[in-house]
């Protein structure tokens, strides 16, 4: 679970700039800010806004410096490196702790897997495995309000006081600068009451779950549905005969939308979380090597064409985003003759398949127009439609009742 070694085997960008220092950091940082204070036993985490860090630090208390990934000259090539190491999309966050002496957090376990290195100072790292629930869906502590959905996860038995927890007797390790920490999402831990000031970078890998990917997929299928899309009017109604209805009504859609899973392809549903974070902006780039199989003209988007300096080559530049801001403007270059397919999506005011395409412009190989579709979704001139189509003949076909 640790490792330990010279603070010089960790990456520069932890140990330079702004994070050369306590002092540094704390005069340099201009982002969220949380403060923590307590015990091992019982404590506090909230944000804070136009206070001074060093100040908190003076008061005795923990500074949270919550978003780094974007500041760090280095931090961003390094989360990249991890991210593909663990063939996840981008969902590594870097922050970073500074404990005032006698400081830190109480008890409790977080969501997500994290690794902790020690920068500055030393700290003593507490821990406990948790007996309760493998793989908890949230962040959790005793002494404070539940999540909404702590109940799934701890259903067979949950901790009823930290004094439950520290009567099972914690683990501990000390941590010196150049020290690496594995904390699994699940793992009690707490860094209360710690010696002397101390600095941690910690990465948080909040990576999409099972049935995150799940709900994603079935989400983007079940919404091509009209009777999916319909409100539930009546479903919560004091009548008992009208609530009935609609909910005979929603479990019928229920039971279909079960048979109908079966035959959804589930190697849709990776590329299709990929894209959800790219459309809401949450992922900057487009998924790499996401091939989908249909397309969608976006109605706020424009294209127009010039000759490229390079002979038989066309550039194309696409304007899209809201009409309320600044158009964002994408060029790409194509080999010219590829005009006509371009000007085909433009005039679309459908969806179409990638199938139609190549029917209907079979000079082209098949990669050829794959790669032309993935540029103009880069650019935001088409967007994929990441599940299959909902036919709606299925449901009658697989309806077993008369």
């Amino acid at each position: 679970m640790a490792s330990h070694g010279p603070v010089t085997r960790l990456p520069s960008f932890m140990r330079e700039g702004l994070l050369g220092s306590i002092e540094g950091l704390c005069r340099g940082y201009t982002g969220q800010l949380d403060v923590a204070g307590g015990s091992t036993g019982d404590g506090l985490q909230v944000g804070v806004a136009d206070v001074n860090a060093w100040a908190l630090l003076k008061l005795g208390l923990t500074v949270y410096f919550k978003d780094l990934r974007r500041v760090l000259p280095g931090a961003p090539g390094f989360l990249q490196q991890l991210e593909l190491a663990l063939g996840v999309p981008v969902s590594a966050g870097l922050s970073a702790f500074v404990n005032a002496p006698g400081s830190g957090l109480a008890l409790h376990h977080d969501r997500f897997d994290q690794l902790l290195f020690q920068i500055r100072g030393r700290k003593r790292f507490r821990y406990l495995p948790n007996r309760y629930a493998p793989q908890p869906s949230v962040q959790f502590t005793p002494f404070a309000s539940a999540p909404p959905e702590w109940g799934q996860s701890y259903r067979h038995g949950f901790p009823r006081s930290t004094n439950e927890l520290l009567e099972q007797q914690l683990s501990s390790v000390e941590l010196e600068p150049g020290s690496v920490i594995f904390m699994p999402g699940g793992l009690w831990h707490t860094t209360a009451e710690q010696p002397d000031h101390a600095l941690s970078v910690v990465v948080s890998v909040r990576a999409p779950s099972r049935l995150d990917v799940a709900m994603n997929l079935i989400r983007y299928y079940a919404v091509q549905s009209p009777a999916w899309r319909e409100s539930a009017y009546t479903a919560w109604s004091t009548d008992p005969a009208l609530a009935a209805d609609e909910q005979a009504a929603f479990a019928l859609l229920f039971a279909q939308l079960g048979e109908r899973l079966t035959r959804l392809p589930t190697q849709d549903a990776f590329a299709a979380l990929s894209l959800d974070a790219f459309t809401k902006g949450t992922l900057t780039e487009y998924p790499q090597g996401a091939r989908f199989a249909r397309f969608i003209k976006l109605p706020n988007s424009s294209a127009s064409f010039a000759a490229d300096a390079e002979p038989g080559k066309l550039r194309c530049v696409v304007k899209s985003g809201p009409f309320n801001r600044p158009p964002v403007e994408t060029v790409l270059a194509f080999e010219a003759h590829a005009r006509g397919v371009v000007e085909w999506v433009l005039g679309s005011e459908r969806a179409f398949s990638t199938d139609e395409l190549c029917d209907r412009f079979d000079q082209f190989q098949i990669s050829e127009l794959l790669n032309l579709l993935e540029g103009l979704a880069r650019a935001a001139l088409i967007r994929p439609l990441p599940a299959i189509e909902w036919d709606e003949g299925q449901a009658a076909r697989s309806d077993p009742t008369p």
